[in-house]
């Protein structure tokens, strides 16, 4: 098994996702809200560059037909229905309805792995379910971190240093092999993981301080909660849906 790591959008050429399972990490926070969007019903989630994108995606579709959500600068974006907190997002408010979604760094990286065999969705909050898939596969791994603005995010570093921690021990280290990003997403991960819970060291990260000036230091309880959401989802065709345990093409 052979697993690599990006740090951040814009770090590495499109073409080095081709071939590969891919997961997208963005825990703050768009992998954590398109996570809690699914599991609470909504049927597809479709990611989208640029606001403007949403905007004529979803009069191409049908205003009536799409919920817009998404975030600049942390913040609801005007016009939109939604922002980027995850518990924005519930059954009353997504079930049954399709979502276009924008942020600042997390769909981007959907879209720059497009061409990847397969993209899943990952976060502290389905981090064994995701896992748990990984143990299974043939391909190799890329965990992509979105990080935050061409920028290593912490958060996200340490949530695929779990995911490969998780990898590594269940299949023997020896039998791991892990590109230099990927051992030091572990090790971080693996240096960070005995001082307390991963809200705690949330709040210490850049973006996580940022959040917490705006008045959103609940999306960081929220996103900190390690496997709420026995979820796996993967883009398909354009759209991240939930996902069955067989893999993709």
């Amino acid at each position: 098994m052979r697993i690599d790591l990006a740090f951040a959008v814009g770090e590495r050429d499109p073409s080095e996702f081709d071939g590969k399972t891919v997961v997208v990490i963005d825990v703050l926070r768009a992998s954590s809200t398109i996570l809690t969007a699914l599991a609470n019903g909504c049927p597809e989630v479709i990611p989208v560059a640029e606001p403007g994108d949403a905007f004529a995606l979803a009069e191409k579709y049908g205003r009536d037909q799409f919920l817009i959500g998404g975030e600049r600068k942390g913040l609801k974006i005007p016009g939109f229905d939604l922002g980027n907190s995850p518990e924005e997002y519930s059954k009353e408010v997504v079930a049954g309805k399709k979502l276009i979604f924008t942020t600042t760094n997390g769909a981007k990286a959907f879209l720059e792995a497009a061409n990847a065999a397969e993209i899943l969705v990952g976060a502290f909050l389905n981090v064994s379910r995701v896992s748990s898939y990984l143990k299974k596969t043939d391909r190799e791994i890329f965990l992509f971190c979105a990080g935050k603005e061409g920028r290593m995010g912490l958060e996200d570093l340490l949530c695929a240093g779990m995911i490969i921690d998780n990898l590594a021990f269940a299949v023997k280290d020896e039998s791991v092999e892990l590109t230099d990003p990927a051992r030091t997403g572990m090790f971080a991960y693996r240096q960070i993981a005995g001082m307390g819970q991963m809200v705690v060291a949330l709040t210490q990260t850049d973006h996580g301080r940022y959040l917490s000036s705006l008045g959103l230091s609940g999306d960081l309880r929220y996103c900190g909660q390690v496997d709420l959401l026995s979820v796996l989802a993967r883009l398909e065709e354009g759209r991240i849906v939930m996902a069955t345990e067989v893999g993709g093409p």
